[in-house]
């Protein structure tokens, strides 16, 4: 996990905001909270680049990103794992082309990103940390 998503992380633990430790579907409740959240930074954001005032526009990327890592959290995501296959799915793009619509073609080489591996590990993570540990277990009790 980031330092980025391990802040927001200890925020949402103080201020009791749901934290999950796996991956996990949210509520109806907390999906919409989500949109709404990233919506009005977003749209923040979007204020302080018509402004043209670059510490504002540094302050509301900040935000925003808050909100999206706050997400990830209220999901149980890691999002470190998932944005390095994003970016190697990205950088796999190399070798194609700008259609004259601007349209990016995709080389054959392209490689698209393998995200459900990755929220299965961090499933699998969480379970196995959650499981105790047996024999070792027993050990320490004196059975």
């Amino acid at each position: 996990m980031t330092d980025e998503q391990s802040m927001v992380e200890e925020f949402h633990k103080k201020f009791d905001i749901l934290v999950q430790a796996s991956p996990t579907d949210a509520s109806e409740e907390t999906k919409r909270l989500r949109i709404r959240l990233i919506q009005e930074e977003f749209d923040e954001l979007k204020e302080s680049m018509a402004e043209g005032n670059l510490a504002a526009l540094a302050k509301e990327m900040a935000d925003l990103l808050y909100v999206v890592y706050g997400t990830a959290v209220s999901y149980g995501i890691d999002m470190e794992p998932v944005f390095r296959e994003v970016h190697r799915s990205n950088l796999s793009k190399v070798g194609g082309y700008k259609r004259e619509d601007g349209k990016w073609v995709k080389p054959p080489t392209y490689s698209p990103a393998k995200i459900e591996p990755l929220l299965a590990m961090q499933m699998s993570a969480s379970e196995e940390a959650q499981r105790p540990l047996g024999g070792v277990e027993e050990m320490l009790r004196g059975a």
